[in-house]
């Protein structure tokens, strides 16, 4: 004998409630998708749901077997418009708003159905907005020099990029929640090539140090809202894949950019570096512009309530995310600010002249770095990144963590070039597991109406991360003699492996449904 579903069990005298019609007794409302045809004849599970029934209340039930039924066959907006349509009464669309914000169901939802061109074109747009801040790194001090600027204004001018940045990731991640993804991005890779040829037409340092912070809080605008777009555009349980194909592709925008401005630079002059970056970008916006798609439909309904920054902050798997890109980027910023000098002191205590050793480290450095970026690389292209969809962040930032305890440990203390690429290897391990499951995991556990902002604290940690890095180590090793500069970093990294699992305490969500 079968157990009677809820259909043939009417509550305090209210018509059955059709579980096979998605909770609604046939009326969806408009805007909404039917269960059954998007997804053949399965049925949905509501056994969870039947024992509710007398604490819920006959509509509350209703609106919790619509709208987790809404989620199974469709996404958010689908739901949140049927919210809003007249087909249902306002106690039903009273529970289902509420419940549309965040349930202790699991579920799955489609992603948006794009095309391999909308998506490549995110990718695209991804390339073009870090190409341009690692291109021009090189050339931004000697720019600076030939407009007057002395040795601490020229380090304001490389500074005031990274302050700007961080100053508008949330604001950008806001924006990305409020207005849509599409139109955040297309301003900010307008404003970008704007900003950098007047580096180049600039004729006095204030007017290139204004260029420099617009320039800035672009970039700091597009990466929230361009992560927020790729977490929308994302496959359900590939988000971390997904993550990691992002930043394989930072990573090579960090090798080839560098590279290419160096040689510009040499045959052309440094403003031609600006031009051939700007009109790079230029183009690349016009390829991308009628492709790249909007993934959020931003209606009053799927607006964040104002308790939005808890109830992302009080997320474990957000928690880890930021706490692990930190550690990340701390390594990073001290990787490459100090690996440079530590192979040139060391190429002098051999005995080599100052010219020698200054070659020597170029090389070395370049051998090191392209090692570490094929491992970072691999990993993050690999089936490993995924894992962060079915096990959480947790454990892979955990081992990354400790591979950059053991990469900044081997450096500090490294006496030969072997053990130098011992330390990148590991380094490289540690990047290729974090960034994709830090990155991932901030897709996964936001939901999709806020994870603009999510996406803009991530990359306020990975700013501070890469800041804080670089800074901490000039001060210990200024101030103990003898003490290595990664010593900061690894302080750092230390202090990130340490908080984790706190960081991973408490109750996760459902899995964000879009």
């Amino acid at each position: 004998m079968g157990t009677p579903g809820i259909r043939d069990q009417p509550t305090d005298g209210q018509p059955a409630v059709g579980a096979e019609r998605g909770a609604t007794g046939g009326h969806l409302g408009e805007g909404a998708v039917d269960p059954l045809e998007a997804r053949g004849d399965e049925r949905l599970n509501i056994a969870p749901c039947t024992c509710l029934a007398v604490a819920l209340g006959y509509d509350r039930l209703k609106a919790m077997l619509w709208v987790n039924a809404q989620r199974e066959a469709s996404c958010t907006w689908a739901s949140n418009q049927a919210i809003r349509s007249g087909a249902h009464g306002a106690e039903f669309r009273t529970g289902a708003a509420s419940l549309g914000a965040w349930d202790a169901l699991p579920m799955t939802t489609a992603t948006p159905n794009l095309s391999r061109r909308s998506r490549a074109a995110i990718y695209i747009a991804i390339f073009l907005a870090f190409i341009d801040n690692f291109a021009l790194l090189p050339v931004i001090g000697p720019r600076a020099q030939e407009l007057g600027g002395t040795p601490l204004l020229v380090g304001i001018a490389i500074a005031a990029y990274s302050l700007a940045n961080l100053a508008f990731n949330l604001i950008g991640g806001t924006l990305a929640d409020r207005i849509g993804r599409r139109r955040v991005v297309v301003a900010a890779l307008v404003i970008s090539p704007a900003a950098i040829g007047i580096y180049a037409l600039a004729d006095s340092l204030p007017l290139f140090l204004l260029a420099r912070v617009v320039h800035g809080a672009s970039g700091g605008v597009l990466a929230a809202a361009l992560f927020a777009l790729l977490g929308d555009a994302a496959p359900f349980g590939e988000r971390g894949r997904t993550l990691g194909r992002a930043g394989a592709l930072i990573g090579i925008a960090a090798v080839v950019g560098p590279a290419t401005a160096a040689l510009v630079s040499n045959l052309f002059g440094v403003s031609a570096v600006f031009v051939g970056v700007a009109g790079f970008i230029a183009v690349g916006l016009a390829v991308v512009l009628p492709l790249l798609p909007e993934t959020l439909v931003v209606t009053p309904a799927t607006r964040p309530s104002v308790d939005a920054w808890r109830r992302i902050l009080r997320e474990p798997r957000v928690r880890v995310a930021l706490l692990a890109i930190f550690g990340l980027q701390a390594a990073v910023g001290s990787v490459t600010g100090f690996i440079k000098d530590g192979l040139i002191q060391r190429a002098l205590e051999e005995g080599r002249t100052q010219e020698e050793a200054l070659r020597y480290a170029a090389g070395a450095s370049g051998g090191l770095f392209t090692i570490f970026g094929l491992i970072a690389i691999a990993l993050m292209l690999s089936r490993i990144s995924t894992r962060v969809d079915k096990r959480g962040p947790f454990g892979i930032s955990l081992i990354g963590l400790a591979a950059l305890v053991g990469a900044l440990t081997l450096l500090a203390i490294s006496p030969t070039f072997t053990i130098d690429l011992v330390a990148m290897l590991l380094y490289g391990i540690g990047y290729g597991l974090i960034f994709p499951a830090a990155a991932g995991a901030i897709a996964i556990a936001s939901a999709p109406e806020e994870r603009g902002r999510a996406n803009g604290a991530f990359n306020i940690s990975f700013d501070l991360g890469i800041s804080t890095g670089p800074i901490l180590g000039g001060l210990i090793a200024t101030a103990v003699i003898g003490v290595s500069p990664f010593a900061g970093g690894l302080a750092l990294v230390v202090l990130a492996l340490a908080l984790l699992p706190l960081a991973a305490r408490g109750a996760t969500r459902g899995t964000a449904r879009g």
